[in-house]
C-alpha cells in the first residue's frame, strides 16, 4: 500500500469535499435502512390491526407519525442521494485536477534521458488512463468501505436495539460471508487487475506505434503480422477482464448468500421471539427488511477491493515516472555569477554513451565556446552533435567529465537558471495548439506585436501570417497543423530568436528550406545573433550563418573542418 501514500495525501487537500460526500453516502444508507424498516413495521402493524378489528377487538394504531416518518425517509433518501452524487463528482473532479497538476510538476524537472525511457504512447497513457483510474481511490474504494463499516455497524446496533437475538444471528451469517468475499477478491483480483492493466497499456502503445509507422508497415508487408499481434494482446486482455468479472460475480454472490442466510437465521430466531411474545410481529418484519437494507451497503465491498488492485497498479506506474531520480535538478541550488556578457560554455574531457555496453559517441572531448563566439559543428547524423547541445542544457548527464557554464557545473545549477541562459532550436519543430502569438510568446511573454512581426519578417514568415485570418491571432491546430514543414520550422526558429538568452543553440536551423529562402533568411536573422554566443549544428557547411570557427565531430572528437 506504500504506492498509495502520496495520493492519499493529495486526497487530504480536498478533505472537506470528501467528508461531505461520505457523510451524504451515510445519510443515504441510513435513510434507506429507516425507510425499509419503518415501512415493514407499518405495513405489518396495519395488517394486524385490521385483522384484530375484523375479529371485534378494539385496538388503536397511530398512522400519522409512522406515515410522516416514511415520507421523511423517502424524501431524505432522494435528496441525500442527489446531493451525494453532486458533491462526490465535484470532489472527484477537484482531486483529478490536483493529480494532474502534481504529476505535471513531477514531469517538468525530468530530463530527456528519463522521459526517453517511455515508449510511444506510454507517457500519454499514464497521464490519461492511470490518473483517471485514481479517481476510483475515493469513489470506489475508500468511500464504499467507510460507508460499509460505519453504516453496517450503525445499522446492526439499531437492529440490535430492536431485537438483539435476531441481529446477532444475522451477524453470525453475514459477516463470515462478507469477509470471505473480500478475501477472495483481494487474493485473486489484484494479479488479474495488474495483468489486465499491463495488457491494456501494451495494446495502446502498440497501436500508437503502428499508426505512426503505418506507411513503413505497408511497404514491408508487416501490417497483417502486427495486426495479429494486436488481436492476440486484445484477446489476452479480454480474458483477464472476464476473469475479473467472474471473481467479482462470485464475491457478490457470496454477499447475497450471506444476506439470505442472515434473513433465514433472523426469521427463525424472530419467529421464536414472537411466539414467546418477547417482540411483536411488526418489529420482527422491521428487522428483516432492515437486514435487506444492510446488504445494499455491503454489496460494493467486492468491487472496492477489485478496484483497489487496479488503483494500486496505476499508482505504481505514476510513481515510477514521478519519482525518477534522473531529474536534473535533484540537487541543484546554485546561481550563475552576475555578468554583462554571455557566459563561457566549456566541455572538459566529456564522454558519453547512450546505453551501457554501446561504444561512446563522445570521447574525452574538450571544447570552449567563448563569450560572444560563433561556432559551427559539422558531421553526419549519429555522430553525437545533438548530444553536445543536450549535455549543455542538462538534459542528459555525461558519462565522464563535465560541462560548465561560467565555471559552474551545469548539474549544480537550478534548472530555471540554466534554461534562462539558452535559446534552443532542436531538430523537431515543436508547436502547440494555439495562436501564432501564443506560440511565439512562449519564448518572451513581454514581447509586443511589433517585436513579433519583426522576428517573423526576419524568418520570412510575416507575409504568410498576414494572409491568415486573424494574423497573429490565427489559430494553429495540434502540433502546428495548418503550417507546412518549412513554415513550422521558421516559426520555431522565430520563437528561438525571440528569447532573450545570451547563448543560442541551433540544430539544423534551415532544415526544410530551399536554398534561395535559406540564404535570405540567414542574412536577415543577423541582428538577432549580435551580442550572443552561437553554437550551430549542421550537415552542410554551406547552410550556416556567419561563424568564427567551423569544427567537425568525428570519432567522438572535435577537429577543425
Amino acid at each position: 500500500m506504500n504506492e498509495l501514500r502520496p495520493f492519499i495525501r493529495l486526497l487530504g487537500n480536498r478533505k472537506r469535499w470528501l467528508l461531505a460526500g461520505a457523510l451524504l453516502m451515510l445519510c443515504t444508507a441510513a435513510a434507506n435502512l429507516g425507510l425499509l424498516a419503518l415501512s415493514g413495521w407499518f405495513i405489518t402493524a396495519t395488517g394486524l390491526t385490521g385483522i384484530a378489528l375484523a375479529a371485534g377487538v378494539l385496538i388503536q394504531l397511530d398512522i400519522y407519525r409512522p406515515g410522516a416518518g416514511i415520507r421523511f425517509f423517502a424524501v431524505g433518501r432522494a435528496v441525500s442521494r442527489y446531493g451525494e452524487r453532486l458533491v462526490n463528482h465535484e470532489a472527484v473532479f477537484r482531486v483529478l485536477a490536483d493529480l494532474r497538476v502534481w504529476f505535471f510538476r513531477r514531469l517538468l524537472p525530468l530530463n530527456t534521458a528519463a522521459l526517453g525511457r517511455l515508449r510511444n504512447g506510454e507517457l500519454l497513457n499514464r497521464i490519461t488512463a492511470d490518473i483517471n483510474a485514481l479517481d476510483h481511490l475515493y469513489l470506489r474504494v475508500f468511500g464504499p468501505v467507510a460507508v460499509a463499516l460505519l453504516g453496517g455497524l450503525g445499522g446492526l446496533v439499531f437492529l440490535g436495539w430492536l431485537a438483539a437475538p435476531m441481529a446477532l444471528g444475522a451477524v453470525a451469517a453475514i459477516i463470515p460471508a462478507a469477509l470471505l468475499a473480500v478475501l477472495i477478491t483481494r487474493r485473486y483480483s489484484t494479479p488479474a487487475a495488474s495483468q489486465s492493466g499491463a495488457l491494456t497499456s501494451s495494446m495502446r502503445e502498440q497501436l500508437v506505434g503502428d499508426l505512426q509507422a503505418l506507411a513503413e508497415l505497408r511497404i514491408y508487408g508487416a501490417g497483417e503480422r502486427r495486426l495479429r499481434q494486436l488481436r492476440n494482446t486484445d484477446r489476452q486482455r479480454r480474458d483477464r477482464q472476464l476473469r475479473l468479472a467472474d471473481i467479482q460475480a462470485v464475491s457478490q454472490a457470496l454477499i447475497m448468500l450471506g444476506t439470505l442466510g442472515a434473513l433465514w437465521a433472523a426469521l427463525y430466531i424472530g419467529a421464536g421471539l414472537v411466539a414467546q411474545e418477547t417482540i411483536s410481529g411488526p418489529v420482527m418484519v422491521a428487522v428483516l427488511l432492515g437486514l435487506l437494507a444492510l446488504s445494499e451497503i455491503l454489496l460494493p465491498l467486492p468491487l472496492a477491493f477489485h478496484m483497489l488492485g487496479s488503483v494500486r497498479w496505476s499508482a505504481a506506474r505514476l510513481l515510477a515516472v514521478a519519482d525518477d531520480h534522473d531529474a536534473p535538478d535533484a540537487c541543484q541550488d546554485r546561481d550563475l555569477p552576475e555578468s554583462g556578457t554571455p557566459p563561457v560554455l566549456a566541455y572538459d574531457q566529456v564522454g558519453y554513451r547512450y546505453r551501457i555496453g554501446q561504444p561512446s559517441c563522445l570521447n574525452a572531448l574538450d571544447f570552449r565556446l567563448e563569450s560572444g563566439e560563433r561556432v559551427a559543428i559539422l558531421g553526419p547524423s549519429g555522430t553525437g552533435k545533438s548530444t553536445l547541445l543536450a549535455l549543455a542544457l542538462g538534459e542528459i548527464q555525461a558519462s565522464q567529465g563535465g560541462v560548465t557554464l561560467a565555471g559552474v557545473d551545469v548539474r549544480e545549477l537550478r534548472q530555471e537558471v540554466l534554461h534562462r541562459q539558452f535559446a534552443w532550436l532542436d531538430q523537431r519543430s515543436t508547436l502547440f495548439a494555439g495562436t501564432v502569438a501564443m506560440n511565439l510568446r512562449l519564448a518572451n511573454a513581454n514581447a509586443d506585436d511589433n517585436a513579433l512581426w519583426s522576428v517573423l519578417e526576419a524568418v520570412h514568415l510575416a507575409e504568410d501570417i498576414e494572409q491568415r485570418a486573424g494574423g497573429l491571432d490565427a489559430w494553429l491546430g495540434e502540433a502546428g497543423s495548418g503550417l507546412s514543414g518549412g513554415q513550422a520550422r521558421r516559426l520555431t526558429l522565430a520563437r528561438t530568436l525571440l528569447k532573450p538568452a545570451p547563448i543560442l543553440l541551433l540544430d539544423e536551423p534551415t532544415e526544410g528550406l530551399d536554398r534561395a529562402t535559406e540564404r535570405r533568411l540567414l542574412a536577415d536573422i543577423e541582428p538577432y545573433l549580435r551580442n550572443r554566443s552561437l553554437l550551430v549544428i549542421a550537415h552542410d557547411p554551406d547552410r550556416l550563418p556567419r561563424v568564427d570557427r567551423c569544427l567537425r565531430l568525428q570519432d567522438g572528437q572535435l577537429r577543425a573542418a
